[in-house]
């Protein structure tokens, strides 16, 4: 017995409330909606009791209803079905069961309360949230954390979202975020059903007042106005790294996660302190975050490869990043860029992009390497007599200038200074080889790289690096140093002071 309610005994008011509380919340479950799950989920049930129950394959509601009304005259029905939800979808949806038969039992709102919202609006929205189709879920989230600002899980139903989303405070708009919800779902459901999402909004807006009324509206508008889909923008990991500013050792580092691909909505993670030495144990924890909310999303066709960035002061851009070590604990640690793109990106001029006016420059440059289809490169020998005045002269002259290769590492007194100038002449695309006196085919590699379609360098970079691992000659091996600065103006990130 559940909390007091056998599901045989109780009145029949408080029956039937039980029982159209869980139709509203089984009948848009996914192992509910799939006809094969849902005779395996009936059939538990009726093992649980020794019984038999009859599956009708009407539709999920009529289903749901005619199944809780005979699991329901049965002492331990209640039990059965917790039983069956755990097997069938785990322990977080099966706790909802008693906490829906506990508020049946006590005449207080069920699944999906919330001061905002009454009990017919809830039972209505989830009514029309069973008839929503299976919806994007990355994009779903994308444009829930735009909107919202909130991180919300994956792998949950339109109305388990509207129910946790019912908990969160409103936004500065005045509009509650599981209104914010319906009217996401409704951009992205077919017309007939968008409609009746939208008039379901309507109504609580007409009830509310005249300022919620204005307030859907603009939100229906900044809503239809949502770029679309990116198709280059990948899963990513974006972790920042900057010293401290005593003059120790220690760095502070800061992730952000990308969840889902066609749209750059990082979500931030903490600050963490540590330093150089501990850095690649402080990615691993990043990574970890990651893949909690990329394994929610299954990888579709052509996308691109997750990607890692380290977004970097200048003085340590010629640090290893690729062959930063995960999986120490196992005892077989391996090089981060044999599972992922890894990437460079400038600390100092996404600050100055933000706050000083870089940015067009930098989205100029970037654009014309884009639309150019192949990257025009620009050489730094780093020889004697070579002079920065008149490299910088040069790709203030010709904005067609899109890459840049070292021929030098990126330290000082070699090829920084020259990077750092490239850098703040926007350029966005650079490599070079990080060891001091390194073979002259390295340069030569570098250009052919470079030469490739832009869309293709990070998995060409990422081919060479997998292919340097399994070699032991330095003079072929170049992808066991290589760095690439690959930093796109168009994903952006509030990458603040840390040390201040």
């Amino acid at each position: 017995m559940v909390h007091g309610l056998s599901g045989a005994d109780e009145s029949g008011e408080t029956r039937a409330r039980l029982i159209g509380a869980l139709v509203d919340f089984l009948s848009v479950q996914d192992f509910v909606t799939d006809r094969d799950q849902c005779a395996q989920f009936i059939g538990f049930a009726a093992e649980f009791l020794k019984v038999e129950i009859t599956y009708r394959r009407q539709n999920p509601r009529a289903d749901m209803l005619s199944f809780l009304r005979d699991l329901l005259k049965y002492e331990k029905g209640v039990d059965a079905l917790i039983s069956a939800v755990h097997a069938i979808a785990g322990r977080e949806c099966a706790d909802e069961v008693p906490r829906i038969a506990e508020a049946a039992q006590s005449h207080e709102t069920v699944a999906g309360a919330s001061p905002e919202f009454g009990d017919r609006a809830v039972r209505d929205i989830h009514r029309l949230f069973a008839d929503v189709g299976r919806v994007d879920d990355g994009r779903l989230h994308a444009l829930l954390n735009h909107e919202l600002g909130v991180d919300v899980p994956y792998g949950r139903s339109p109305a388990q979202r509207f129910d946790d989303l019912c908990g969160v405070n409103a936004q500065a708009d005045g509009l509650p975020p599981a209104l914010v919800l319906v009217e996401i779902i409704a951009f992205l459901e077919r017309p007939a059903l968008a409609d009746a999402l939208r008039a379901w909004s309507d109504a609580w807006a007409d009830e509310v007042g005249v300022e919620a009324v204005r307030a859907l509206d603009e939100r229906r508008r900044a809503i239809v106005a949502l770029p679309k889909a990116d198709p280059e923008v990948a899963r990513c990991l974006v972790v920042m790294v900057e010293p401290a500013d005593d003059s120790s050792a220690d760095i502070y580092v800061r992730h952000w996660v990308n969840p889902a691909p066609g749209y750059w909505e990082p979500v931030a993670g903490e600050v963490r302190p540590t330093t150089l030495d501990q850095l690649a144990g402080e990615v691993e924890h990043a990574i970890g975050r990651g893949k909690e909310h990329w394994a929610g999303l299954p990888v579709k066709t052509g996308e691109p490869a997750v990607q890692v960035e380290f977004v970097l002061p200048f003085t340590l851009l010629n640090h290893d990043m690729a062959r930063l070590e995960m999986g120490t604990w196992s005892g077989d640690p391996l090089p981060i860029s044999l599972h992922y793109h890894v990437h460079l990106r400038s600390l100092e001029r996404m600050r100055a992009a933000q706050r000083d006016g870089y940015l067009p420059l930098w989205r100029e440059r970037w654009t014309q390497l884009r639309n150019a289809g192949v990257a025009e490169s620009y050489r730094w020998h780093g020889e004697e007599g070579e002079r920065l005045d008149r490299w910088r002269a040069k790709l203030i002259a010709n904005p067609g200038l899109t890459a840049v290769i070292l021929d030098v590492p990126a330290l000082p007194g070699q090829g920084l200074e020259a990077l750092v100038t490239a850098i703040a002449q926007g350029v966005g695309l650079a490599a070079w080889d990080r060891r001091t006196g390194s073979p002259d085919l390295s340069g030569e590699v570098l250009t052919l790289l470079l030469a490739h379609h832009p869309a293709q360098i990070p998995s060409k970079v990422s081919e060479l690096r997998r292919k340097a691992e399994g070699m032991d000659s330095d003079n072929w091996s170049l992808g066991k140093h290589l760095a690439l600065l690959w930093d796109d103006p168009n994903r952006l990130i509030d990458c603040e002071e840390l040390t201040a």
